[in-house]
């Protein structure tokens, strides 16, 4: 698994949500919190 570097922004990314609206990190800047849950399945 790679290391996850401390103090450095997070690099951008674009994901679908749950309800299939598109999701942007870019769009989350100056906003106090943000939490991201990611459910990696089971297959």
């Amino acid at each position: 698994m790679a290391r996850v570097s401390v103090d450095v922004p997070a690099p951008d990314f674009v994901l679908e949500d749950f309800r299939g609206e598109v999701f942007r990190l870019a769009d989350q800047k100056g906003k106090k919190h943000v939490l991201l849950v990611l459910n990696r399945g089971f297959m």
